[in-house]
């Protein structure tokens, strides 16, 4: 075979291969999904379950807010007490620490930076967002204290004092309960599997002996 039909049977085989592959391409790739994969994203997208996420991640965040809490009114305390205002004192929290709390009072001074808001209505509203009652006391004590020229620093001091024993009680409260928590796998499990071990060799001998 020369050269020519070496070269004529390669092109024939690329121009019909060229055209399976656009033929393929027209059709779309073929491939078949696990049923189980299917399943469980079918599943996923239930609005039941989709509430659900929702719930908790709203949970998880204000559970996370409430633990920084404490930490933001010591730093607007001390800031406070060097002599800056409060928005700065505020904007000293917001730039050293990257928590949720943090972005959420960065979002809400933006606002009122901007003049989308006053500070009152957006720290009110914030309260409301994140859904605790100690970002809307911290939002009332400081709409007050600057209203009325009042100390802020002492305000807030009481109130970090305030949330911390709050925070300590609710920590014995669940350390209280855990032994109560314990009696259920201990009476439904450990208990019956002792007396199983126990008795066990007891029975059996005495049917072996009867």
């Amino acid at each position: 075979m020369d050269a020519t039909s070496v070269l004529c049977a390669l092109g024939a085989g690329a121009s019909a291969f060229a055209s399976v592959y656009v033929g393929a391409g027209e059709r779309g790739p073929v491939f078949r999904e696990d049923p189980l994969e299917v399943a469980v994203r079918r599943v996923r997208g239930l609005p039941v379950l989709q509430r659900v996420r929702r719930s908790r991640r709203a949970s998880e965040r204000r559970t996370d807010c409430l633990r920084e809490m404490p930490v933001l009114l010591d730093v607007v305390t001390l800031g406070l007490s060097a002599g800056l205002s409060f928005d700065a004192s505020l904007d000293l929290y917001c730039g050293r620490y990257q928590t949720e709390l943090a972005r959420a009072f960065e979002g809400a001074m933006l606002r009122w930076r901007i003049g989308d808001a006053s500070r009152a209505v957006a720290l009110r509203e914030l309260g409301d967002e994140l859904d605790l009652d100690a970002v809307r006391r911290f939002s009332m004590v400081v709409s007050e204290s600057l209203s009325f020229g009042t100390p802020l620093a002492d305000a807030l001091e009481h109130q970090a004092q305030v949330m911390r024993d709050e925070q300590r009680s609710e920590v014995e409260e669940e350390i209280e309960r855990v032994p109560v928590r314990m009696l259920i796998p201990l009476g439904t499990l450990i208990v019956p599997a002792m007396l199983l071990a126990i008795l066990g060799p007891l029975l059996g001998s005495a049917m072996v002996v009867g």
